[in-house]
């Protein structure tokens, strides 16, 4: 391994952005945090562990919900090591916090100053530390180097956008993937963008996207309060959730009840207020409210449900995707053998909309005037509905040995410890 020094420019830039992240750390403690996200975000207030130990960070709920498969297989299996779950934000720490306390430890990962992060593997002391998806953090990954831990992102992926970035970052990009023990991409698009930005080929792999082993799934549970027909919108942003209202009278000529479930779940009251000021007769999960036959829009703004609402929805539309947020999620209701919809704005799912589009497991439209005459169609076409969603259905099954690889990549890891 390198083993470099992160740049002067770097520290600088983290020097500069110092009074900015004490104001949010403090923000975000107040607001659902609490004081151990505050100090942990800080390098401060860690348990100490004396078992040996696996980090595995999930950045926020996407990644918590794509790890959980592995997570429960490496449970599962006798490794040796007690996992550790390190997470950036408190919705992805309620998550964590439903698991089993006695399997699972959770633990803020520090913000990417040296002496927290410093700190923070002293006291942890992890073995091996998997990290999901996009997290490079100049920091942590040379001080693990420092200390010899086994380092791999796991289910990695990178978009254009980082590609595009600062020289200075760059560099400070490629000397982390250089320090890292591997990478185990989503794809080979994925493998060879992270070839670009200066990771070593004999390090880096094409494992498959582990969101499909995620997807795969046998609950059946459904939301038992909901007695009628539903079209679910999952992960949805602020400009989005106004154009889907546009869409409201065709659900309810159709007496469809619209179950909205916005990204992030602490926007639930202020988009129920929303609805009622544009008077919409809506109800809120978190409220318990009733849903009567007079009820248009009912608002989901809770953790750990979405497998149920997305098990009983007639049709989905998944979020992220009609704003320019680069998409979220399709493969989860693709689990479920559900029909789903999604805009054009799908970069961060790019290559998996294209193998649902090839297996005719979706529909995408081009804009909301589209949304709205598919929407027409598939709400009275079940026949439609049941096909995309089988076609979707089959894609995730034909994927069940995406698990199977990661263990094999991870043992072989583990083993050198």
């Amino acid at each position: 391994m390198s083993n470099h020094r992160t740049s002067l420019r770097y520290r600088a830039l983290l020097f500069l952005l110092s009074p900015a992240a004490l104001l949010y750390t403090l923000y975000r403690s107040l607001k659902d945090g609490g004081c151990r996200y505050f100090f942990q975000r800080w390098g401060f207030s860690y348990p100490r562990t004396t078992l040996p130990s696996v980090l595995v960070h999930c950045a926020s709920v996407g990644e918590f919900i794509a790890a959980r498969p592995l997570l429960d297989r490496l449970n599962h299996t006798d490794t040796g090591f007690r996992l550790v779950i390190s997470t950036n934000t408190p919705t992805a720490a309620k998550l964590v916090s439903g698991l089993p306390h006695e399997q699972f430890t959770h633990v803020y990962l520090p913000l990417d100053y040296s002496f927290a992060v410093k700190r923070f593997l002293s006291r942890i002391c992890p073995s091996c530390v998997l990290i999901l998806e996009t997290e490079i953090w100049p920091n942590l990954i040379l001080q693990a180097a420092r200390k010899n831990i086994t380092t791999a992102i796991v289910n990695g992926r990178l978009s254009s956008k980082t590609l595009q970035a600062k020289r200075m970052l760059r560099n400070e990009y490629r000397s982390s993937l250089r320090n890292l023990t591997a990478i185990l991409a989503r794809s080979d698009e994925d493998r060879l963008r992270f070839l670009d930005l200066g990771a070593e080929q004999q390090t880096t792999f094409n494992a498959g996207n582990l969101k499909f082993a995620a997807a795969q799934t046998d609950k059946k549970t459904r939301p038992t309060h909901i007695q009628r027909p539903y079209f679910l919108a999952v992960s949805t942003h602020e400009d989005e959730e106004l154009q889907l209202l546009e869409h409201m009278s065709l659900l309810k000529e159709n007496n469809c009840l619209m179950v909205l479930a916005p990204r992030y779940p602490e926007r639930g009251k202020a988009l129920y207020q929303q609805l009622r000021q544009r008077n919409f007769t809506a109800a809120l999960r978190s409220q318990q409210d009733s849903i009567t036959e007079l009820t248009e829009i009912y608002v989901v703004d809770t953790l750990g449900e979405l497998d149920s609402y997305l098990n009983g929805a007639f049709l989905v539309f998944v979020g992220g995707s009609l704003v320019p947020r680069g998409g979220h999620n399709i493969l989860e209701p693709a689990g479920f053998g559900k029909c789903a919809i999604v805009g054009p704005h799908m970069d961060n799912f790019s290559r998996e909309t294209k193998e649902l589009l090839d297996a005719e497991g979706i529909v995408q439209v081009s804009d909301n005037r589209e949304l709205g005459t598919q929407l027409a169609r598939l709400v009275h076409d079940q026949c439609m509905r049941d096909r995309l969603g089988m076609n979707a259905l089959r894609l995730v099954k034909q994927k069940a040995l995406i698990l199977e690889h990661y263990m094999k990549f991870l043992q072989s890891i583990l083993e050198q410890h």
